[in-house]
């Protein structure tokens, strides 16, 4: 099913407006070619271009720079024309030559900008005439409908011409940034000559280092008269965009007011069924002329058939059998293409019908079956474009392949003039769909606005404002959700032949594949979360173990869940294939610290040396595993502060796990009692300690050794064990087993002695006693002992 062809009144003043706007607003375009190297100037002796400026009014700063140009363009031709005469055919005279035939063209075309007329102007023919539609519609509604279209028809070419304006102002910004760096780098080349020059010694030397300055000089002159012209051609260009721009919003205004006064009359629902008519009629009389050359080719193709199963066929009867299906398939396909513009131009009669009752009618339940008509019908309409925009699509690129071997063949060959038959049969086959495709985007165009017109201020007679504004508002945001950010090419070889797709990716497809990524993870991590309780629960797997599963588990699923999020958004993944060389190096020197830890977090929770609960010693920390993640385990030490270890450290650093194998560990008290205590009794006192002790195991028993007769005391020392665990301290147990000694070895009168030093003093002789004379004899005489004698 096709689109039908449905028209619009003809308002010749207004197609000739936006005509000529559209030749106008290439003229970006034309300062972009006058500023190419090699353009041929059309001045005396450069033959393509006048130098004659256009008729335009002038301004007294348009008549300066008009002087200074044609000032500067002289002296180019009167350069040009005084070497014309020299003999010389060196490699410098040429480009000299060449040179001044571009700057002489870059002068020109800065002449016709200057000559350009005022974007601004008001007798500018190019765009509406906005007085006068304000005088149409100025008059109280109802207005026509029709007329409402042409003007609709009119701001959507209007807006068409901006996004032209828009994108050569953009190429025009960026061959400005690259005629300012050009101009640096001429300016700098012009200085290095000029040194050269200066340095020059010889006439040989001298005289070619001043031809290279003068190139220098003239490249210099060129690349700032390019600059110039695109200066220039910025500012027209601004210009004529703010220009448009506002027209472009009274335009807009006007047709907000007027569009909920808009009716549609009989007699001119009548002229639109009469177009209707005729083009069907026109259609008919094609669909009877391709069925009529079509028999002919059949009739053709079985009298060659018959020919070739008598005799030996030849090269040429090959070729013309082949040429033949092609037509055959080109008729069937333009007969397809035009039974399905007949049935929708027949179904376009009847979608004029249902707006006619739409705009006619105030009562809401027939406007509510109007647009559900409509609706209906642009449903059915959109569902049908993809095929149409894929068979357009691989007819492009059959086109393309025939044009490739076209140009392979001489003319006069008779291959190559089968070749050129077959590509002009696909052109046709290509302007059948081109032809309806059209017809669909225009019948689309037209359902958007009157399913607009069709939301209940239609037909009122006092206008809903806000309803407009509702509409306007939805309008807008429906854009913006289809807007295109950028399209992808998918290729693909089916029976042989290359069938390139195009995909485009909208704002809406991406939203609404990252919302449904978002759902589909949602619900996979509610799965994996209830997925780790049953094996925690019901296969007794660790808990620590089980949450690794369930990370590596969402992991994957992320990674598929995205690829079928893609698929069913039919965005395909070599949109991100330009990404993947720099993606794969940056994310390899990014995470190898992380994959790392990763990998060592698996090592580590696989071998199981290293658990939740065991008390660890690493450097200079010792305390409890409290978790062991994929990246870093958490180490909480016996003071309370938590570390984040990472997991490789386990596997390059040595670690102390003390409660690897078991949680039991031996302690150690060390205790002195003096010279001459009974120490079986001490060993006593200090075995029953522990066996009292509720913490000491039994199992091994505790036992006490004399260790040392050291310099102040004997040592005892007890041996005993105990079980780690969270609520088991071992410096709570080795103090409570201090303050028990302590108390009942000095409740048993064994002492626990200090360090002590005794001191002897051996004199042979007597020691000689002076007596002080009196205590005021000074303090610091006093305390010494006398001298001897």
């Amino acid at each position: 099913m096709t689109v039908p062809h449905v028209s619009i009144p003809d308002h010749p003043p207004a197609t000739r407006r936006l005509s000529t706007g559209i030749r106008r607003s290439a003229t970006a375009l034309l300062i972009i070619l006058a500023n190419t190297t090699g353009l041929s100037a059309a001045t005396p002796g450069i033959p393509g271009v006048s130098a004659a400026p256009p008729a335009a009014v002038s301004t007294p700063a348009d008549t300066d720079r008009r002087a200074q140009a044609e000032a500067r363009l002289a002296e180019v031709q009167r350069q040009l024309a005084a070497s014309a005469t020299q003999a010389s055919l060196g490699i410098a005279f040429a480009e000299r030559q060449q040179l001044l035939k571009n700057l002489a063209a870059a002068y020109v075309a800065h002449l016709k900008l200057i000559d350009l007329p005022d974007p601004a102007s008001n007798t500018r023919t190019d765009l509406p005439d906005l007085p006068a539609l304000a005088a149409e519609f100025a008059g109280p509604p109802p207005y026509s409908a029709l007329r409402v279209d042409a003007l609709r028809q009119e701001h959507d070419a209007l807006r068409e011409r901006l996004q032209g304006l828009t994108s050569n102002e953009r190429a025009l910004e960026s061959r400005k940034r690259a005629q300012v760096d050009a101009q640096r780098r001429a300016g700098e080349v012009v200085r290095r000559a000029e040194d050269r020059l200066a340095r020059a010694r010889g006439e040989q030397d001298i005289e070619k280092e001043r031809q290279g300055r003068e190139l220098a000089a003239l490249r210099l002159q060129l690349a700032e008269a390019e600059l110039a012209n695109t200066t220039l051609g910025e500012k027209l260009l601004k210009a004529e965009i703010s220009a448009l721009q506002t027209i472009s919003d009274e335009l807009k205004s006007l047709i907000s007011r007027v569009l909920p006064g808009q009716r549609l009359s009989k007699e001119e629902l009548e002229q639109q069924q009469s177009r209707l008519s005729a083009s069907l009629d026109k259609i008919k009389h094609e669909i009877d002329a391709r069925s009529a050359e079509n028999a002919r080719r059949v009739a053709e193709r079985e009298k060659l058939e018959k020919a070739m199963a008598v005799a030996a066929p030849a090269s040429a009867d090959i070729q013309r059998l082949k040429l033949l299906d092609e037509m055959l398939e080109t008729d069937l396909v333009v007969l397809s293409m035009l039974n399905w513009q007949q049935r929708l131009t027949e179904a376009a009669s009847e979608l004029w019908t249902q707006r006619y009752r739409g705009l006619s009618s105030n009562d809401a339940t027939v406007r509510q079956a109007v647009s559900a008509e409509l609706n209906k019908f642009a449903d059915e309409l959109r569902t049908r474009r993809p095929m149409l925009s894929d068979l357009l699509a691989t007819t492009q690129a059959a086109v393309r392949e025939q044009e490739l071997r076209v140009d392979g063949l001489a003319p006069d060959d008779p291959a190559g003039a089968a070749e050129a038959a077959t590509l002009r049969t696909l052109k046709e086959r290509l302007q059948a769909y081109q032809r309806v495709n059209v017809t669909v985007e225009r019948i689309d165009r037209q359902l958007e606005r009157w399913l607009v017109d069709d939301l209940g201020y239609a037909g009122n007679s006092e206008v809903s404002y806000w309803k407009v504004g509702l509409v306007q508002t939805g309008d807008l945001l429906k854009q913006l959700w289809n807007f295109e950010m950028f399209a992808v090419e998918d290729s693909s070889v089916i029976d042989g032949k290359t069938v390139t797709v195009t995909y485009g990716v909208t704002i809406g497809k991406s939203i609404g594949a990252l919302l449904l990524f978002i759902l589909g993870y949602w619900l996979f991590s509610l799965l994996a979360r209830r997925a780790q309780q049953v094996m925690v629960s019901r296969f007794g797997v660790n808990p620590q173990m089980a949450s690794v599963i369930r990370r590596w588990i969402m992991i994957s699923l992320a990674v598929v869940l995205i690829v079928f999020v893609l698929n069913l958004a039919r965005i395909p993944l070599t949109v991100f294939a330009f990404m993947g060389g720099a993606l794969v190096i940056g994310v390899g020197f990014g995470t190898q610290t992380i994959i790392k830890n990763v990998i060592s977090g698996i090592i580590v929770l696989f071998e199981r040396k290293i658990r939740v609960g065991d008390i660890i010693q690493l450097g200079g920390m010792t305390g409890h595993v409290t978790a062991v993640d994929l990246r870093a385990s958490t180490v909480r030490g016996f003071d309370g502060v938590e570390a984040l270890v990472p997991n490789s450290t386990f596997l390059e650093q040595q670690v102390v796990n003390w409660t690897y194998s078991n949680s039991r560990k031996r302690r150690e008290i060390r205790i002195g009692i003096a010279y001459g205590s009974p120490v079986r009794d001490a060993a006593d006192v200090v075995l029953g300690c522990a066996v009292e002790h509720g913490q000491v195991l039994k199992d091994p028993p505790p036992e006490v050794y004399l260790e040392d007769f050291s310099d102040n005391a004997i040592v005892l020392v007890l041996v005993f064990w105990v079980e780690l665990g969270e609520k088991t301290n071992s410096r709570r147990v080795d103090s409570d087993l201090r303050f028990m000694m302590e108390k009942r070895l000095t409740a048993a009168g064994i002492a626990i002695p200090f360090p002590q030093r005794d001191i002897r003093l051996s004199v042979a002789d007597a020691l000689p006693v002076r007596m002080a004379a009196s205590a005021a004899a000074g303090h610091d005489d006093a305390g010494k002992l006398p001298r001897p004698g």
